[in-house]
């Protein structure tokens, strides 16, 4: 018989301390109306609105699973939380996240687990208390490729400056990591103009922090964008200051925001993965784990999750012991090869 889905979250914080004690159950019929749902960090902007079509898909391709994605109106690690919390009150059987901030997380992640529910997360490699973490690919690997294109445009000398969405945010940070130890190696024309600056993943505000930037630092060449809000900020503030050809936008983004950028030269390169494909491969991670596809319900080396970049994963895991699976899943896109992700119609494909 499937576990009760009405604990109140009164009951759940009276169950907890002696449930951390014990191991969480699975449902024995559990191909059967099994609940996925994913927690983003930001509803409403391209990036999320792609994890939401990833989602769809696998729920579509499942009838026996009810996997939805669901998000806060602001990217604020509290309401994210609360989020998580509400989910662990329905007692669905699988909560995957986005986080925007992975420590805000480990209590929820903890009481979960304790009540059975799988917990996998995607962009967040050091996380602690979950049972997965997915990644698109080595994410030192990818800071490092991208610092690379950036020095090589700027001919290898000048002024830099990295941006993240929050200092909390794992992933940009591992970026940046290794964007900053590159330039270091490789690169030594190249200086940073300050720390890294935040932006909130929010384009406005990369384009005011742009702005001042680029007053106070004439010689500024290169901006490096970890969310997919800096390219178009920063690229908005080059345009707006004449500078195209002088300064350049390069890091994560989509086609679909930052390709007029593109084509004018404000931005030089984006790399991405698509947010569709790790949204349906995270999915399909709980699935089989849930649904007992598994061999000892692991997931090992060298298996196929179906969609581009992921059809070999290799797992390592990270300090908390949680297996972090990683693809090969990175594109990158400039204004030679743009055209390659505009649909018929001339709208973008991501």
């Amino acid at each position: 018989m499937r576990k009760s889905k009405k604990l109140s979250i009164a009951l759940i914080v009276a169950l907890i301390v002696p449930l951390l004690f014990m191991t969480g159950c699975r449902d024995e019929d559990a191909g059967d109306g099994l609940e996925i749902v994913l927690v983003v960090k930001l509803e409403g902007v391209a990036w999320f609105d792609s994890t939401r079509d990833g989602i769809t898909r696998f729920n579509n391709a499942r009838p026996t699973v009810n996997a939805r994605q669901i998000g806060h109106h602001t990217a604020d690690p509290a309401a994210q939380v609360a989020l998580v919390n509400d989910l662990i009150a329905m007692g669905v059987d699988a909560i995957l996240v986005i986080p925007n901030d992975p420590a805000s997380l480990v209590p929820a992640f903890t009481m979960a687990r304790a009540m059975g529910i799988t917990v996998g997360v995607h962009e967040a490699s050091t996380q602690a208390q979950a049972d997965f973490v997915l990644e698109p690919f080595d994410n030192f690997s990818y800071g490092a490729h991208m610092l690379d294109i950036m020095a090589n445009w700027m001919g290898g000398q000048g002024l830099w400056q990295p941006f993240v969405g929050f200092l909390t945010s794992v992933t940009h940070n591992e970026w940046v990591d290794a964007q900053e130890a590159r330039a270091r190696e490789q690169w030594p024309g190249l200086t940073l103009a300050g720390a890294r600056l935040e932006e909130e993943e929010q384009q406005e505000l990369a384009r005011q922090r742009s702005l001042e930037l680029l007053m106070a630092n004439p010689n500024l060449r290169g901006i490096m964008g970890s969310a997919m809000s800096t390219v178009p900020g920063a690229a908005a503030a080059i345009t707006e200051l004449g500078l195209i050809g002088q300064v350049a936008a390069f890091g994560t983004c989509l086609p679909s925001v930052a390709g007029a950028f593109l084509e004018s030269g404000a931005a030089q390169s984006i790399h991405f993965w698509s947010p569709a494909d790790a949204a349906y491969a995270t999915a399909l991670v709980a699935y089989k784990l849930l649904s007992g596809e598994t061999i000892g319900g692991t997931i090992v080396d060298g298996l196929d999750l179906g969609v581009p970049g992921y059809h070999n994963i290799t797992i390592i895991p990270n300090e908390h012991g949680v297996p972090v699976i990683y693809g090969a899943a990175w594109v990158d896109v400039n204004r030679y090869n743009l055209h390659e992700w505009r649909n018929p119609d001339g709208s973008y494909r991501l």
